[in-house]
């Protein structure tokens, strides 16, 4: 009898079992940079330029089935800041609905992305006016004059690097977002 209830146990096990579903890639040409499966979080850009967040709950042929959430931090009782998640219900999309990707290693660096720059002759500029003001000393002289100008410069070339520096990836061109079709069929 157990051989008989093995033997049936191991083909209803064969029968029924199910390989994984599609995956979700983002590719940089032919690199694959990230994947994402069922029960993976994703963010992205949609085609309305709403950023959303979610669980992928499926991924058929070029669709996704998705289950958007909110995770915000709000204050608890005791006024100390906490993580709450918010179910938004289930979306479907589209792959070519997805516009845009946070990038996952955005330079944040203030050296490259001219906040720094901004930064320091904002602040030159507010001190040197401060000063002349205090010294009782002309704000617009020759002299003053030609080093809030290269101040001036500065900030400007600081905004020009800010508004170059990116931190998503739009779709499209070098970068795409493709489903692949793993069988899904019982053996």
């Amino acid at each position: 009898m157990k051989p008989l209830l093995t033997a049936a146990i191991i083909f209803w096990s064969i029968t029924y079992s199910y390989s994984q579903s599609d995956l979700l890639v983002l590719k940089q040409r032919n690199q694959t940079i990230q994947t994402w499966v069922p029960g993976s979080v994703i963010n992205f850009q949609f085609s309305s330029k709403q950023w959303i967040q979610g669980i992928i709950k499926n991924i058929r042929n070029d669709s996704i089935l998705l289950e958007q959430i909110d995770v915000r931090q709000v204050p608890n009782s005791f006024g100390f800041p906490t993580i709450d998640t918010a179910k938004l219900g289930i979306m479907k999309l589209h792959v070519n609905e997805i516009y845009g990707m946070p990038k996952r290693n955005f330079g944040g660096s203030i050296f490259t992305n001219g906040i720094l720059l901004q930064l320091g002759s904002g602040a030159f500029i507010f001190l040197n006016i401060f000063n002349s003001l205090i010294r009782n000393e002309q704000v617009f002289s020759s002299l003053n004059l030609s080093r809030l100008g290269v101040a001036g410069g500065v900030f400007l070339v600081g905004s020009l690097l800010r508004a170059s520096h990116k931190t998503y990836i739009i779709l499209g061109g070098k970068y795409r977002m493709q489903t692949i079709h793993l069988a899904n069929t019982k053996p």
